[in-house]
């Protein structure tokens, strides 16, 4: 499995104190909420957007998004508010521990992440600030000229083309750096994972796509003893991989019908327990060779969830973030990015959340095998289970066929 360096280390207290900054007044990383004091808050976090982002997709669509990369990069976040800003924060998303929980390179599954901050070389930053998204998030902190926009879209670009081994090459375009913009806050979230058992055959057979017609697909085969589940209209296989830390559960409706909407939350996580105490079967699974993109706006999903001041205008407190004398700040656009690959030997998986941070002047076999045939739309949680952590999430309605271009060593 290839292994390279994420991001030419940058000090942050080196980048800003050769731009001149300052070391000023700022909440230091430890007035952020603890995740094991969390009674108070939500607990779905990120997870909460499904229900969204699945209702602004319809049917037709695909949705796959990774909660643990949007509370990485809203982590950091938080970290740069205050206030009643930082309350909200708090409560719709609280902040995960550390980036170095989630991380993992052994017994064939690597899950790498990457935190950066982008700062604008014309705005002065609390060093407090810089130096708890270091320590908390090992973000790194790099200075750039958002007035030559081609040159830092380039930049942040080639940190996401690393960073997620090449599977999302691009996140922002050049029109999207604005010259007189503060900051961009990021993070990438890669996933690469060996099945604990490759699937050894294939089949074209139908498959059920979201918009009601059925065309061939290339499915994979093969017998495996799996963990199963039921829950209402709902059935579940969990797909482990090599290392038994991390596995994917695949859910589909018991019918053989298009699927309207993805489970509810709740649900989701029934199908979690009851896979994690279930003794194994015999399966005989099918399962789609495929890769799929995604893309979406996190602004409005999250207004719906109850998170509005960071986007606010008016009343966006991030003071912890810039020092005092400049313009207030507030969040003025968050895309997050995604891909997911699914074949023979494994799983491949990125994804990006990228935020934009303006002043407030600026603009804008065995005896009957149980058969789980999956041709028809269907859910896939990455999870990782030592943590209780769903890395990606999403409903697969519309599958694009894939080949990898290289094999894997075993």
């Amino acid at each position: 499995m290839k292994i390279r360096s994420l991001i030419i280390a940058l000090s942050a207290s080196v980048a800003l104190t050769a731009c001149g900054t300052v070391p000023a007044q700022t909440a230091p990383a430890s007035d952020v909420a603890n995740p094991a004091d969390r009674a108070d808050v939500a607990s779905d976090g990120a997870m909460a957007l499904l229900p969204v982002l699945d209702t602004n997709a319809g049917a037709e669509e695909n949705v796959f998004f990774s909660p643990a990369s949007i509370e990485q990069a809203f982590g950091i976040l938080t970290l740069g508010s205050a206030g009643e800003t930082r309350t909200q924060l708090q409560s719709v998303l609280p902040p995960p521990a550390s980036a170095r929980a989630l991380e993992n390179d052994s017994d064939g599954v690597e899950v790498r992440l990457a935190n950066a901050l982008w700062l604008s070389d014309q705005w002065r930053f609390q060093q407090g600030f810089v130096e708890a998204a270091a320590a908390r998030y090992d973000a790194t902190a790099e200075r750039l000229d958002f007035s030559q926009q081609q040159a830092a879209a380039d930049r942040i670009n080639a940190w996401a083309d690393e960073a997620t081994e090449g599977l999302i090459p691009q996140v922002i375009s050049a029109d999207a750096v604005d010259p007189g913009g503060a900051a961009f806050i990021s993070n990438a979230l890669y996933f690469d994972g060996l099945w604990a058992n490759a699937f050894d055959g294939s089949e074209n057979a139908p498959f059920l796509f979201g918009d009601g017609k059925e065309r061939d697909f290339r499915l994979m085969t093969d017998i495996f003893d799996l963990a199963t589940a039921r829950q209402g209209d709902w059935i579940a296989v969990r797909l482990p991989y090599r290392n038994p830390r991390y596995a994917m559960d695949v859910i589909m409706p018991r019918k053989r019908i298009v699927m309207q909407s993805a489970p509810d939350i709740e649900t989701i996580a029934t199908i979690g327990e009851k896979l994690a105490e279930t003794d194994k079967q015999v399966v005989r699974m099918a399962l789609p060779q495929m890769e799929i993109d995604y893309e979406s706006g996190l602004i409005g999903p999250l207004r719906s969830l109850g998170l509005t001041l960071p986007f606010d205008p008016a009343r966006a407190d991030l003071s912890a973030m810039a020092q005092p004398g400049q313009s207030r700040l507030y969040v003025d656009k968050v895309t997050h990015l995604s891909k997911l690959q699914i074949f023979d030997i494994g799983t491949k998986a990125a994804a990006v959340t990228i935020m934009r941070i303006i002043p407030v002047s600026a603009r804008r076999l065995p005896e009957d095998p149980y058969e789980f045939r999956v041709d028809r739309p269907f859910m896939v949680v990455i999870r990782d289970l030592e943590l209780g952590a769903p890395l990606f999430v999403g409903r697969i309605a519309n599958p694009q066929a894939f080949q990898p271009e290289f094999e894997e060593d075993f």
